[in-house]
């Protein structure tokens, strides 16, 4: 499947994307201000029944350079931000059903959640370690990791997402700036005694 990605900033600096890619049938069209779930489309392509409607190729070159005249850009990796939502288990098996849900659907609910937002996407998770002491928890730590845009704008996206999903209050929200050096640091926790961030 091919996507387009791109974005620019108003002159109130506010982030906008416009995106693109090709589906059965057609091409999705999808924009709006980052952040939130903007405007879709689904665009019929050529097939034996519309033989002069343009390929999916040709629409998304077209689209791509309409977005670009219109002063969209897409993004490179290494200047995408980080997020992490770090979740810390009931049970160290994820047999605790709130962890089983969580492990189970919680990943691709983010990318989805992200995904529909214009800010970016999860990229995986990791399980390990213990959660912090304090909290009465025989757990492990789940994190899920997610490439953004705008860390900022990230980091209230994913907290979004934890409301919607229906977290406990056992998460914390870290990030990461754009640059290999950058360190992740807590941006986000439910609890004011929390203050430093640990992968």
């Amino acid at each position: 499947m091919a996507v387009i990605k791109t974005y620019r900033r108003d002159d109130d600096g506010v982030l906008h994307y416009r995106e693109a890619w090709s589906e059965r049938g057609g091409v999705r069209t999808h924009e709006g201000k980052a952040g939130t779930k903007g405007r879709h489309r689904h665009h019929a392509t050529r097939s034996r029944t519309r033989p002069d409607r343009p390929t999916a190729t040709e629409f998304l070159r077209t689209f791509t350079e309409a977005a670009v005249a219109d002063g969209y850009q897409r993004v490179p990796a290494d200047r995408h931000g980080w997020v992490v939502l770090q979740c810390w288990t009931h049970s160290a098996d994820l047999s605790h059903p709130d962890d089983d849900r969580l492990f189970a659907e919680g990943q691709d609910a983010l990318d989805e959640y992200l995904g529909w937002r214009g800010v970016g996407h999860c990229d995986g998770n990791d399980v390990g370690g213990r959660p912090p002491t304090g909290y009465d928890l025989a757990g492990t730590v789940l994190n899920l990791f997610c490439p953004v845009v705008d860390t900022a704008l990230g980091v209230r996206v994913v907290r979004g997402f934890a409301r919607e999903f229906g977290l406990s209050q056992l998460h914390v929200v870290g990030a990461r700036e754009p640059g290999a050096e950058s360190p992740y640091v807590l941006a986000w926790s439910p609890r004011r005694r929390d203050r430093e961030f640990r992968l």
